[in-house]
């Protein structure tokens, strides 16, 4: 269905600039330390500010675009990420930069909410799957690519504008599909199943779309306690996959690459060309064929046994023939690399692109409380991220190390300080396990079916 494809192409372009604002910030923090002051504390807030304005932002747009329809606020969400992405260039102080931060967080927040609600709402059944992991996984990816690609023309430019160029540039994208946003038709299952409106409704009869009414008479309260297991396994899965994403990619693999002469921008493309991209290319061919369920645990079982690899070889090398050492170096190195790879490819064939991804809230929730389930979801990531989530290209540099240590919550810096890198990466290879039963035991095949008949119905009648 041609809607299926415009909603993917605007809504793609906002989560496009969701990925190049978050990553682009890592990227050009140490040229803003000296131009703006900054110390750990700040720096930490600077990051986490657009956290606190996104999960805010998320609840606040979620209530309204269930009560009120998702057109009505779809293009604010871009709008506050443009002025926001603008303003961040010409900030002159802490204060100025931070308040940018936030109102782009706003944005991104409520684009969280909506894209994935809007194409879930608009794809036919048997397109869904491919439709959302294109909009958010391969998005996303692609816009902290072009970060670290602008970033790099940056390095000819005078220290003083390089910075701002980079985090200006950021409007640009956004600012492309404001007005796309704002003339796109209210979603089909919004429209049949919580408001019709008769204007909406012959606009999509001209473009051959003849939508059968269903409204649904349930109350809000009603609809939202019986998705609510759903929005509560949703969110679980999301925060196991963001402690296993977010923090293991701070540590290790950025250490691994210096040793192979590798930069951060270097190791973004790299991860994101031989592994990230192929990996999504084999979730968007197998999704709506074999199922999510089914690809998000073999791609965590792969996680998993690639982590155990390389939490043996930093443990104890001599497991893989090689000395122990402080450090991997030569083939240790290049060993510990491609664990690193395996395991960032088998995630991104399931876990990354699908729960990463924000697919399981939108599609097992009612169409009346989708945004907000969605929004609770976001809220419960956002503010239990264990570090900044700057890292879904796969690319953490040493700029994150003290991102993370002034961020609120510390405690994984301070379990690898204790414990040692290895048997971290052992707990993420269970994290990784524990999801895969989560999403074994309590997650239903949605695999072309009818988004309020899987909630309707329950695991007994998809299964």
């Amino acid at each position: 269905m041609k809607l299926t494809w415009r909603s993917v192409l605007i809504a793609g372009m906002g989560v496009f600039t969701d990925g190049y604002n978050l990553y682009s910030l890592s990227l050009v923090i140490y040229s803003i330390s000296n131009f703006i002051r900054l110390n750990n504390v700040t720096s930490g807030l600077l990051v986490a500010g657009s956290y606190f304005g996104a999960a805010i932002s998320a609840l606040i747009f979620g209530l309204i675009s269930d009560f009120q329809g998702r057109k009505r606020m779809y293009g604010i969400d871009v709008t506050l990420m443009t002025i926001g992405a603008f303003l961040q260039a010409f900030s002159q102080n802490y204060g100025e930069l931070f308040f940018s931060r936030l109102l782009l967080g706003m944005g991104i927040g409520a684009d969280y909410v909506l894209s994935p609600v809007i194409v879930a709402e608009n794809a036919d059944k048997d397109k869904r799957g491919k439709a959302m992991v294109i909009t958010f996984a391969v998005m996303w990816g692609l816009g902290a690519v072009v970060a670290a690609f602008v970033t790099q023309i940056s390095y000819f430019l005078p220290a003083s504008l390089g910075w701002r160029m980079v985090l200006g540039l950021g409007a640009i994208p956004a600012l492309s599909v404001i007005l796309a946003r704002r003339k796109l038709s209210e979603t089909l299952l919004f429209l049949s199943k919580v408001k019709p409106d008769i204007k909406e409704l012959n606009k999509l009869k001209s473009d051959g779309v003849d939508l059968k009414v269903n409204v649904d008479e349930s109350s809000f309260l009603i609809r939202l306690i019986k998705s609510m297991r759903f929005i509560i396994i949703a969110a679980i899965l999301w925060v196991l996959y963001d402690i296993y994403s977010s923090t293991f990619a701070i540590y290790g693999p950025i250490t691994i690459a210096h040793n192979l002469g590798l930069s951060p921008i270097m190791f973004t493309y790299v991860a994101q060309f031989f592994a990230g991209i192929p990996g999504q290319l084999i979730c968007i061919f197998l999704v709506d064929r074999i199922g999510r369920r089914k690809l998000i645990v073999l791609g965590y079982a792969g996680v998993a046994l690639w982590l155990v690899m390389y939490s043996l070889l930093l443990i104890n090398p001599f497991i893989f023939g090689l000395p122990k050492t402080s450090t991997l170096e030569g083939t240790g190195a290049v060993l510990g690399f491609s664990f690193y790879m395996l395991n960032y490819l088998f995630s991104a064939m399931g876990p990354a692109s699908i729960i990463g991804s924000g697919m399981i809230a939108p599609e097992l929730s009612f169409t009346k409380v989708r945004a907000t389930s969605q929004a609770i979801s976001v809220a419960c990531l956002l503010y239990t991220s264990p570090s900044p989530r700057l890292d879904r290209s796969s690319a953490a540099s040493d700029v994150y190390k003290r991102q993370a240590s002034a961020t609120v919550i510390s405690l994984f810096p301070s379990l690898v300080n204790i414990v040692g890198l290895g048997v971290m990466v052992g707990i993420y290879a269970s994290v990784a396990l524990i999801s895969s039963l989560i999403v074994m035991f309590f997650v239903p095949e949605t695999r072309t079916r009818e988004l309020d008949f899987i909630t309707e119905g329950g695991r007994s009648k998809i299964n």
